[in-house]
């Protein structure tokens, strides 16, 4: 299998754990603020789970319940050079930059799920994959995240 086609399969698998709320399931919260968002870049009710290690990669999900249940999770692999981020529904105040994520990619999209994959070392693996509908169980993945799920 190609290198392109190995980072598709990787990039379809992804959207379809995040689509079916595997991803979530497995990851925790380690901080929540309660409240309206106030301003851009300023998100008070943004939610984090820990940086989990997995050894060849990390994995890290985020939520933000006023924000149409925007739901995210972002993989890492330095060894291995790539970034993958999964999000569902949209946060304006691009809470994810903190977190590393490259330009708009961590905004997502109102009403969709994306799936970036970006691969710095070789720009032609890079894809995008996007879902016309949002994450069915966002709310559960938010309910769950501070909950250490």
């Amino acid at each position: 299998m190609s290198a392109r086609g190995f980072s598709l399969v990787l990039g379809a698998a992804g959207v379809a754990f995040l689509a079916a709320g595997l991803i979530p399931l497995t990851t925790a919260a380690s901080a929540r603020a309660d409240g309206d968002d106030i301003t851009p870049g300023v998100d008070t009710d943004f939610m984090s789970g820990p940086l989990q290690d997995f050894g060849l990669f990390t994995d890290q999900s985020f939520a933000d319940p006023d924000d149409s249940e925007f739901v995210a999770t972002v993989l890492q692999s330095q060894p291995l050079g790539f970034t993958d981020i999964l999000t569902s529904g949209a946060d304006p105040s691009d809470s994810l930059a903190a977190f590393g994520v490259p330009g708009d990619t961590g905004i997502g999209v109102l009403g969709e799920t994306i799936n970036t994959f970006i691969d710095p070392s070789d720009p032609m693996l890079d894809s995008t994959i996007v879902l016309p509908f949002t994450d069915p169980l966002a709310q559960l993945f938010t309910d769950l995240l501070p909950l250490g799920f």
